[in-house]
C-alpha cells in the first residue's frame, strides 16, 4: 500500500478525489434518502405524527451516536490493521490511534460536557421535553403513547449494533464506511428537517430558542446539527483515505476498498428503511 497521504480536506477542489472519494461522491449522487425524506415530512397530517416522527428521529440519531467512540475503540484496538511500512520499529508503525482520532472527532462533540453540558443526548431530551411542552403533552402518559413499532425497534437495534457483533477486520473497515455515511447523510437529514421546522412550524422553533435550561436553548440540537455534521463527514472521509493508504490486513487494496463501500451502502440502506417505517402506527 503507498504511505503518502494528503492531508488535504477532502473534496475541497484543492486536488483529484481519490478512487474511494469518488465511489464515495456516486453513492450520494444516487441517493434517494434526501428525497423521500422530504416526502415524508410533507405527508405529515397532524401533530400527533410530527410529534411521533420527531420522537423516532431522535432515537435513530442517538443509536447511532453511541456507535462513534465504540468505533474508534474498535480501531484503536486492531494495532495491526494500520501500518507504515516505512517504518522500521513496530510500535512506531501503527496508524490505528491516527485514523481513530479522525472518527473520534465527532465523539468529542457528542460527548461534550465542560464548561457546560452540549452531550448531544442531553440536548436532544431538552428538545423534545420543548416539544412536548410546545403541543401540552403530559410527560405521565407520553411514553404509552408514544411506543415504537416492533419493526421500528429492530431497525434501532440495527442501527446500534450493526458490523460490531463479530468485530472482525472486516467489520471494522465496513464499520468505517458506515460511519462516514451516517455522517453524511445527518448532515442531509438535519438540514431538511430544519427547513421543514422553520418553514412549516416557525412558532415551535421560535419557542424551543426562545426557551433556556441550564444555558442551552431547547432547539440547540437540531441547529447544532445542521453545521457540525458536514466536519465529522470530512473527518470520516479523510480517515477513510489513511485507512486505505495505511492498511495492513489479510485484504488486497481493492476488497478493503469495496468493504469501505458495503458499509457506505448499508447505512444508507438502514436509513432508507427507517424512513419507511418512521410513521409506522
Amino acid at each position: 500500500m503507498s504511505q503518502a497521504v494528503s492531508l488535504v480536506s477532502p473534496m475541497t477542489g484543492a486536488e483529484a478525489a481519490s478512487p474511494i472519494e469518488q465511489d464515495i461522491l456516486q453513492l450520494i449522487e444516487r441517493s434517494s434518502n434526501k428525497r423521500q425524506l422530504e416526502a415524508i415530512l410533507e405527508g405529515i397530517q397532524s401533530e400527533a405524527q410530527l410529534v411521533q416522527f420527531l420522537h423516532r428521529f431522535l432515537l435513530f440519531n442517538d443509536a447511532l451516536a453511541a456507535r462513534v467512540p465504540l468505533l474508534a475503540g474498535l480501531i484503536h484496538l486492531s494495532p495491526g490493521l494500520f501500518l507504515d511500512r516505512s517504518e522500521p520499529v513496530a510500535f512506531c508503525a501503527m496508524r490505528n490511534a491516527r485514523i481513530a482520532a479522525y472518527v473520534a472527532e465527532a465523539a468529542a462533540d457528542e460527548y461534550h460536557v465542560s464548561p457546560r453540558n452540549l452531550v448531544h443526548q442531553h440536548l436532544a431530551q431538552e428538545f423534545l421535553r420543548g416539544v412536548m411542552d410546545y403541543f401540552g403533552l403530559k410527560a405521565a402518559h407520553y411514553d404509552t403513547e408514544q411506543r415504537l413499532t416492533p419493526r421500528v425497534s429492530e431497525l434501532l437495534t440495527e442501527a446500534r449494533t450493526r458490523f460490531f457483533a463479530e468485530r472482525t477486520l472486516d467489520d471494522v473497515m465496513a464499520a468505517l464506511g458506515f460511519h462516514t455515511g451516517l455522517e453524511f447523510f445527518a448532515h442531509e437529514e438535519f438540514n431538511v428537517v430544519d427547513a421543514y421546522l422553520r418553514t412549516r412550524y416557525p412558532e415551535l422553533v421560535r419557542q424551543l430558542e426562545g426557551t433556556k435550561k441550564v444555558e442551552v436553548n431547547r432547539y440547540l440540537w437540531m441547529s447544532l446539527h445542521t453545521i457540525v455534521e458536514h466536519r465529522h463527514y470530512e473527518a470520516g472521509m479523510v480517515a477513510l483515505r489513511e485507512a486505505l493508504a495505511f492498511y495492513a490486513g489479510p485484504r488486497t487494496e481493492n476488497e478493503a476498498r469495496e468493504l469501505i463501500v458495503s458499509g457506505f451502502k448499508v447505512f444508507s440502506d438502514l436509513q432508507r428503511r427507517f424512513y419507511q417505517h418512521i410513521l409506522d402506527a
